[in-house]
């Protein structure tokens, strides 16, 4: 899909990953190809169960070499309608649960395991509700969304919405709506925002990339933080 579908993460290639991260010390969140072993459907989803094989190989050969992963989060963007395509919650609910077995197996006897986090896609209400009913209580330590309320990197008026208030407010009912899905469920599970890029496809050179751009991230830090206490930005 959007012609990453015969791309590959050699074992090469991810020790060198690791290797830097040992030397510039960040907290890594590792998303996990939650289509692998999908079939599609004629409504331009994908269905049936999600084949792990490949993601505990990787998870089991990061945990031989001593590699530090904070967490390991399923798929992108696949909630909801999707971006692309879509799996449906109740679908995405086992799979989680499939990985969360995987991870609690290979870190077995360890005194602290990785977070399991999903679906990393864009808030729906009836999809996440679903999805955390069927997660909980202790398969899912963090539920993911993502944010790009600016529209489009190319649109020419993303200064326009960045110094409008009213228009950055609009993002408000987002989170409190997910506050009161995860209140309405009653679960342990927490909220993140997974990624915030304001503008997607890259952003826009001098925008998002300049000192305008504060006025976006601070003041929907400053909600989020607000409306769900216990959020986190862990990217930007």
């Amino acid at each position: 899909m959007f012609g990453f579908s015969e791309g590959c993460l050699p074992m090469s290639r991810w020790d060198e990953l690791n290797e830097f991260f040992q030397k510039a010390g960040p907290v890594i969140i590792f998303g996990l190809n939650a289509l692998n072993g999908r079939i599609p459907l004629a409504d331009g989803s994908f269905g049936g169960p999600w084949n792990s094989t490949n993601a505990a190989a990787l998870i089991r050969y990061t945990v031989n070499k001593g590699y530090s992963v904070h967490g390991w989060e399923l798929g992108n963007e696949l909630s909801g309608t999707g971006v692309g395509t879509s799996v449906a919650a109740d679908q995405y609910a086992a799979d989680t649960i499939s990985l969360k077995s995987i991870v609690d197996s290979i870190y077995q006897g360890f005194p602290v395991k990785p977070l399991v986090l999903g679906p990393g896609g864009f808030f729906d209400a009836p999809w996440f509700s679903e999805y955390i009913d069927k997660t909980k209580p202790y398969s899912l330590d963090a539920i993911t969304h993502h944010i790009y309320n600016l529209g489009a990197g190319v649109d020419e008026h993303l200064v326009e919405r960045i110094l409008d208030p009213s228009y950055l407010d609009g993002e408000a009912q987002t989170f409190s709506s997910l506050q009161g899905v995860l209140r309405s469920a009653g679960t342990k599970t927490i909220a993140w925002v997974g990624e915030a890029g304001g503008a997607y496809n890259s952003g826009h050179n001098l925008v998002t990339n300049a000192f305008v751009f504060s006025f976006w991230y601070l003041d929907q830090l400053g909600m989020a933080s607000n409306m769900i206490p216990r959020l986190i930005v862990d990217r930007a």
